[in-house]
């Protein structure tokens, strides 16, 4: 996949996590929890971590996953 940023080719992998995963509009400083209409709570598990299926272009930084459908490939 090309780096939708700056074109470079992206390496295909897994983004790894702990517990929670959130998009916030603002950065909460206690609770991940979303506190905005627009915020996403992306992942939630209690006891487990979180993998997605990705890529992330080492050029620029940009990493692209699906959070709704997180085994499957862009």
């Amino acid at each position: 996949m090309k780096c939708p940023k700056c074109e470079v080719e992206m390496q295909l992998g897994y983004l790894q996590t702990g517990n929670l995963i959130a998009f916030n509009k603002q950065r909460h400083k206690i609770s991940l929890n979303p506190k905005d209409p627009e915020d996403v709570m992306v992942a939630r598990k209690a006891f487990s971590s979180n993998d997605f299926s990705g890529y992330i272009c080492k050029q620029c930084g940009l990493i692209c996953f699906d959070y709704l459908n997180p085994k499957s490939r862009l």
